[in-house]
């Protein structure tokens, strides 16, 4: 009896010191970063399930966290409710990790708004209690939710930059055809002030630059909102990214499908929508009609459910991945960092 006590104690002390060991290891080679957008609270959540497989060390909403906006009034007493449902629909699991955030328009409070939008002060303070942002953050005083935070991962310098595409951007203008590009100028998508921290940010001394934006910056090739609406704010960008000679992923949401573009060393993953995707028969009438194609598309788009990773190494090998809804790979991409 005492041999087979010892011998079971034995087993439980290996398997668990086992057990220590490959945890410990998966984090410590591998950085997960997940990403999603475009998640209303009026629906369930299953997609959490395969997300919470990944063992992030953090994740990034990117937009349409909540379904808040009122189209007749603008006024924020929907945002409110639609923050205090939400609150309920998501794991718990995520109090644990990082989790960071940026607006696009049904979160901001006005579909397709701007800078025109007259509650947009009061929706910034509820965005920012909502994702618990501490009172000393920068985003408590400046106007618009815009950020960074530097990660040493593996003795690598990541830049996480996060835009706000609404607070300061122009009118879209051309009433009967608002996603047209645009010829004047004077329109901008960040705003002067927005434009300088995020110049001054890509001058930064890192090894890559996570950019996230709440709408689509290489893809021009639809007829909805993108950077494309403003042709001369995306190549500005476009050529930010080009000067500062590091390695750049944007990270973007909005369009209700997924899609893996990649132009010249800049790769762009869109995902898009965690639980409020477009009506399998619309996807289909769609392709039928006109299939959404782009220069820079890799693959197919995706229109389930969806969400993304960037997984680091320990060698600066990032792996970026879109998955579907049981968190099978539906389209991938490998980038090298600098260093």
């Amino acid at each position: 009896m005492k041999v087979i006590n010892r011998f079971t104690l034995t087993t439980l002390i290996f398997l668990t010191f086992s057990n220590y060991s490959l945890t410990d290891t998966k984090y410590s080679e591998f950085y997960v970063i997940g990403f999603g957008s475009c998640i209303t609270e009026k629906r369930e959540q299953p997609i959490w399930s395969a997300i919470k497989e990944e063992n992030l060390n953090e994740f990034f909403f990117m937009g349409d966290n909540v379904y808040g906006d009122n189209k007749e009034t603008g006024l924020l007493d929907d945002m409110k409710i639609a923050y205090a449902l939400q609150k309920t629909k998501f794991p718990k699991w995520l109090d644990d990790i990082k989790v960071n955030a940026i607006w696009d328009d049904h979160d901001y409070g006005k579909n397709d708004g701007g800078e025109e939008y007259e509650y947009k002060a009061q929706s910034q303070e509820l965005f920012l209690d909502f994702w618990k942002v501490p009172k000393n953050d920068p985003r408590r005083e400046r106007k618009g939710i815009y950020f960074s935070q530097i990660r040493d991962i593996h003795n690598h310098k990541v830049n996480l930059i996060g835009l706000d595409t609404r607070y300061h951007r122009s009118a879209l203008g051309q009433e009967d055809k608002p996603y047209s590009p645009v010829d004047d100028l004077s329109k901008t998508m960040l705003g002067e002030k927005q434009w300088d921290w995020l110049a001054s940010e890509l001058r930064r001394n890192s090894d890559l630059n996570i950019i996230v934006s709440s709408i689509q910056v290489i893809p021009t090739n639809h007829g909805f909102e993108k950077w494309g609406n403003f042709p001369h704010e995306r190549n500005k960008l476009l050529e930010m990214i080009e000067n500062s000679n590091t390695p750049t992923i944007i990270i973007s949401g909005d369009r209700h499908k997924a899609g893996l573009y990649k132009k010249g060393n800049v790769i762009e993953l869109t995902s898009s929508s965690m639980n409020k995707p477009l009506p399998a028969y619309l996807s289909k009438i769609w392709d039928l009609i006109s299939k959404e194609t782009d220069t820079y598309l890799i693959d197919d788009m995706f229109y389930p459910e969806n969400y993304g990773t960037l997984s680091i190494d320990e060698d600066g090998e990032v792996s970026v991945k879109l998955k579907d809804l049981n968190g099978k790979t539906v389209s991938s991409t490998i980038l090298k960092m600098r260093g």
